[in-house]
């Protein structure tokens, strides 16, 4: 007789993982559930990050929460039997700071009067705004307060539960300015789609909300004087070039400057020098995105290797105060606001252009770190990325007195035309230094190249662009993951077309496509390593080191947002961009990962272009915004050079 098995009935998954309560909040944490923005919204929860939950109001029904689970998600592999039993523990037993010590809660004191409260986004917190009559200011990411600060720390208290251990006062006043204009798009890519749907903002109806955005303006900008003795014996000491020794004396001549170096003259390591020059033996502060951290602890220690390093996030307060140096990535700086007994003598901010949006959480905190520290050195290749108003962030920080003017000043004087792009790059001219790699011996060319080709498969790429479904933004997005897709065949064989010696980076704008082409060029029997955005420190510097050292490590493959910034790739003498970036300065940024000191061959940079698509769209984008860098940043090289090494600075050329 044949035997038949018995089914088993699979166990069902229980997604909902656990509940907390803090008597008034209840937050759930889940396992992935399809469709789990639709099923928490329509029992009123809203994502809150700092802890990783769904948080809805208290009192919860159980029963409602069970039916629109149940009703909302297929049942055939999942259970929330378990959901009343951990809602109920968790409301039996509350936990009262759960999520109130987590809600970054700052009382701003505003230079206008009243107070810019911010916080992370909650609805006891909302709801103690509105009964402050606050008024949120989306750009700000605040709400704009006339109470007195014990009236707000108490109605805080009572209505959302939060101590007022957990809210810091800040000390200086900051200044709440009105955009006088939204900002523009500034992707103007043509690609019809369905009408995007709008939810309410944490200020509620449209109308509630202001326009204002905080800022504030770091300490005057003074001219300095330079022991050029003190400066010869440190550019001996770390074996500078001749026009690092001159970037380095650009720095100590203002208690704060931007030095623009195209990429690839060795910013970091000129700012090291300078840095520690003008810090004496006080601690230094340097931010950077955190990809690039381990980058800066191994230069300092190249040019000293006595000095204890600290990382923000990593090490303990009590051994950062101990340090000579610590490194914050610009999502961890917040950190040290409220740390005001931990002081420093210099802020040296890294990819400046990461402050180039006013309503940024880090731009807010570099503005308060600015007014504490004397001394700011402010680096970055791409100054300006989009248009002429993102310096005026940087001059603000630094002090100089064209951050003193409204925003909104300054776009009209300074921004739209020709002639009021030279007028700035003439204002700026002191302040900010840029040489090109020209000044660079022995280094090769670069040469840019345009390949169209035509790929088979281009039907997917036609059906979503049909797709009237999709909305205009996640339809750009899967349109360009397409095309990324569809030039994995271009890129395998131009490799294979190479000589053995040559190695190649691919730059693409999407992680997705990272495993892709890493399948792909793998399977054709070419070694390669990648980067991206969720990888650790140790991981990402591995894949270039394997990059730079093992001669069968031929491909690069990086999203430009990861892999474009920081790092030191000149084992490659190919760069492809299996799509281009948005602005000129993030492509030329990405491709200088190859085209820098230490390269002694000629780079090539290859651009494959899809006839008839939107691959096409963004080239033409990339042109027009090629303009407003060429007439402010780019012509600094010329008036550097006209000045013979003598920058100019006076306060009267603001009025």
């Amino acid at each position: 007789m044949g035997f038949t098995p018995t089914p088993v009935a699979l166990a069902r998954r229980q997604p909902i993982l656990r509940a907390i309560s803090d008597g008034r909040r209840l937050g759930v944490s889940t396992a992935n559930i399809d469709r789990a923005n639709e099923v928490f919204r329509a029992v009123g929860a809203t994502w809150f990050p700092p802890r990783r939950m769904w948080v809805m109001r208290q009192p919860v029904t159980v029963p409602h929460l069970m039916q629109t689970f149940e009703r909302m998600v297929p049942q055939s592999f999942v259970s929330f039997e378990n959901l009343p039993e951990l809602v109920d523990a968790a409301q039996e037993s509350p936990q009262a700071d759960y999520f109130a010590e987590v809600l970054d809660l700052q009382i701003i004191p505003l230079a206008e009067g009243g107070y810019a409260v911010s916080g992370a986004y909650d609805a006891c917190f909302v709801e103690s705004m509105r009964l402050l009559r606050g008024k949120f200011h989306k750009f700000a990411a605040a709400w704009q307060v006339q109470a007195p600060v014990d009236r707000i720390l108490e109605v805080l208290q009572s209505v959302a539960g939060v101590d007022p251990v957990y809210v810091f006062v800040h000390e200086r006043a900051m200044k709440l300015e009105e955009l006088t204009s939204k900002p523009k798009a500034e992707i103007p890519i043509s690609v019809a789609g369905a009408a995007p749907e709008f939810g309410p903002g944490a200020g509620g109806d449209e109308e509630e909300q202001g326009t204002g955005f905080l800022s504030l303006m770091g300490g005057a900008l003074q001219k300095l004087p330079v022991d050029e003795l003190v400066l010869a014996q440190a550019a001996a000491d770390s074996s500078l070039l001749d026009h690092q020794i001159h970037g380095v004396r650009h720095l100590l001549s203002y208690s704060s400057s931007l030095l623009a170096d195209d990429m690839g003259l060795g910013k970091t390591r000129q700012a090291v020098v300078a840095s520690r020059l003008a810090a004496g033996e006080g601690r230094i502060l340097i931010t950077c995105p955190a990809s690039l951290r381990i980058n800066w602890e191994r230069e300092i220690h190249m040019v000293y290797p006595g000095d204890f390093v600290g990382m923000l996030g990593e090490d303990r307060l009590e051994t950062l105060r101990a340090c000579k140096w610590v490194i914050a990535n610009y999502e961890r700086l917040g950190g040290l606001v409220r740390e005001l007994d931990l002081s420093f003598e210099v802020f040296t901010v890294d990819e400046a252009h990461y402050l180039k949006e006013h309503k940024a959480g880090r731009t807010r905190n570099a503005f308060i770190m600015s007014q504490r520290i004397p001394r700011r050195f402010l680096l970055t290749g791409t100054p300006i990325l989009n248009s002429e108003i993102e310096l005026h962030t940087l001059l603000r920080i630094s002090g100089h007195p064209l951050g003193q003017m409204e925003l909104s000043a300054f776009r009209k004087k300074y921004a739209g035309g020709q002639e009021q792009r030279a007028a700035l790059a003439d204002a700026i001219s002191g302040w900010m230094l840029r040489r090109s790699k020209k000044v660079l011996k022995g280094l090769g060319l670069k040469t840019h190249q345009v390949r169209y080709v035509t790929p088979d498969g281009i039907e997917a790429y036609e059906r979503i662009l049909g797709d009237m479904t999709l909305q205009v933004m996640p339809k750009i997005v899967k349109l360009r993951q397409t095309l990324e897709a569809l030039k994995a065949d271009f890129l395998i064989e131009t490799v294979q077309s190479l000589q053995h010696e040559d190695k190649v980076i691919v730059f693409c704008e999407y992680t997705e496509s990272i495993s892709f082409l890493k399948a792909a060029f793998e399977a054709s029997g070419i070694g390669c390593v990648t980067l991206d955005g969720s990888m650790s420190d140790r991981a990402r510097q591995h894949s270039v080191d394997q990059f730079q050292n093992n001669p069968n490590t031929r491909v690069f493959i990086g999203t430009t947002m990861a892999a474009g910034v920081g790092i030191t790739l000149t084992a490659a003498n190919y760069v492809i961009f299996a799509s281009l970036p948005w602005t000129p300065a993030m492509k030329r940024q990405a491709e200088d990962r190859a085209y820098r000191l230490g390269q002694r061959r000629d780079v090539f940079v290859l651009i494959p272009i899809i006839p008839g698509t939107i691959d096409e769209q963004i080239l033409a984008l990339l042109q027009n915004k090629t303009e407003i860098e060429e007439d402010v940043v780019e012509k600094q090289v010329s008036l550097g050079l006209a000045r013979a090494s003598k920058p100019k600075f006076s306060p009267a050329m603001v009025m």
